[in-house]
């Protein structure tokens, strides 16, 4: 919020990003305004968060000319709101295994990663590096691009968005307590896939976690997700028509024709992102068939990205 705008009353100011003199930054508020050192320490070395909690406009214009001369980006805004996050997490993995200690001398030099091995690129979500500035996000992704088989995934915290998945089948006791809970938060019944609920800000996310501890539920931002695509019927096909079709595709190639129904669930699609997934199961439904899609919940020895 520039500082032309006019905000009633006193104000806080919120840190956007730091870079340049943040030692003598965290000097000058300590001194200037009041502030300890090891808290204008913390929240410069963070790169974001609340500098101060509350002073009046004119300090507000002061502190803002001095920081930003100091190479710090700073927002004004109203006292208690919440402070702007506008940094990134960027997912990594491949697709290869035999680029992982490529990938992990890359990520040592690049970012200072020590202790990583391959299986650190396993799970729902890859590798995920939190918090850098979208300026270092973007590099970090273009850096890594450069390595084949390698897949570099950025997603901003301020528009990030995430679905609910549990590791396994949920008691009913549980489930219906889950359910209620998200039915609270408006996103009951919304899953995509095998979500139990989709479309969560990190906040609501948090709040389900921290509600149900120690029941598998996890939560995997939809930027990083990847999808298997599966048929489990011939829909409105005749066996012909869905034998004719399903031949077509790799994953039928050495099943007899006769058998293809037997042979349901049948894996088509691989490694999909989450709107290549949405919209295969429309071009499947578009020609009849029934389709369902679930989560790739391990990276490793993956295929690469459709």
């Amino acid at each position: 919020m520039p500082m032309t705008q006019v905000i009633e009353g006193d104000v806080q100011l919120s840190l956007l990003a730091a870079s340049g003199h943040v030692g003598l930054a965290a000097e000058m508020l300590s001194s200037r305004f009041g502030l300890s050192m090891q808290y204008a320490e913390n929240v410069l070395e963070q790169g974001y968060g609340l500098l101060i909690a509350r002073l009046c406009n004119d300090e507000a214009r002061q502190a803002v000319s001095l920081l930003s001369a100091m190479g710090l980006s700073v927002m004004v805004q109203p006292v208690e709101a919440m402070p702007p996050d506008e940094h990134c997490d960027v997912s990594i993995r491949m697709s290869d295994p035999w680029i992982a200690p490529k990938l992990i001398v890359a990520l040592e030099r690049l970012l200072g990663l020590t202790g990583l091995e391959p299986a650190s690129f396993d799970g729902p979500e890859g590798l995920v590096v939190p918090s850098l500035s979208p300026a270092r996000a973007e590099w970090l992704c273009a850096a890594l691009r450069l390595l084949p088989h390698v897949q570099a995934v950025a997603s901003d915290h301020q528009t990030a968005r995430y679905d609910l998945f549990a590791e396994h089948e949920l008691a009913e006791p549980v489930f219906g307590a889950v359910r209620d809970h998200l039915r609270l938060l408006g996103c009951a019944g919304t899953g995509f896939g095998d979500a139990l609920a989709s479309g969560l800000e990190r906040r609501a996310l948090e709040r389900v976690l921290a509600q149900f501890p120690n029941t598998g539920l996890f939560g995997v931002n939809q930027a990083f997700q990847r999808y298997e695509l599966l048929i489990i019927g011939k829909g409105s096909l005749s066996v012909a028509e869905f034998g004719d079709f399903l031949m077509t595709r790799p994953a039928a190639r050495g099943i007899p024709a006769r058998l293809l129904i037997r042979s349901l669930p049948l894996l088509v699609e691989s490694w999909l992102t989450r709107r290549a997934a949405q919209q295969f199961l429309a071009d499947y439904s578009a020609i009849g068939m029934h389709a369902i899609t679930r989560l790739v919940r391990g990276w490793s020895l993956r295929p690469e990205t459709p």
